[in-house]
């Protein structure tokens, strides 16, 4: 069996590399999963079902790692507003997209809403379904 002798140079280096590595790399991971969500964004909705369409906007508060306060506003044949919260769970994030989703009872009138969402690189996109439609809103920074 052959002896490896490293020199006072050489594991100096090795553990400062070390060092380095434990130092920087959680730091690069937390930069990587945070979620830039926060504040106001704008775009529009629509239904797969009734082709209604109409402006939104949304306002988005990081709550913690896993949860988000999304607020939602927008107009339903261009003049009658809406205007409802949910709260969505943080289910993955990799590779700079995170994915979402949450539940959220608006009544017996419009149904339970569930949502199905990703965002990544400024845009937002979440595919709702009820008991009678399914849609899409989309909204950027």
């Amino acid at each position: 069996m052959r002896n490896i002798v490293y020199s006072k140079h050489q594991i100096a280096i090795l553990l400062l590399s070390v060092i380095v590595l434990l130092v920087l790399l959680p730091i690069r991971m937390q930069a990587e999963d945070k979620l830039d969500l926060e504040g106001k964004w704008s775009g529009s909705w629509r239904s797969e079902i009734s082709e209604h369409t109409g402006p939104l906007k949304a306002k988005f508060e990081v709550l913690d790692d896993s949860k988000v306060q999304a607020r939602f506003t927008g107009r339903f044949f261009k003049f009658i507003p809406f205007r409802f919260n949910v709260t969505l769970e943080v289910v993955d994030i990799k590779d700079g997209v995170a994915t979402l989703k949450g539940r959220e009872d608006l009544g017996r009138t419009l149904g339970t809403y569930t949502y199905n969402a990703t965002y990544s690189k400024g845009k937002f996109v979440a595919k709702y379904t009820t008991e009678k439609d399914k849609g899409v809103f989309e909204v950027s920074r």
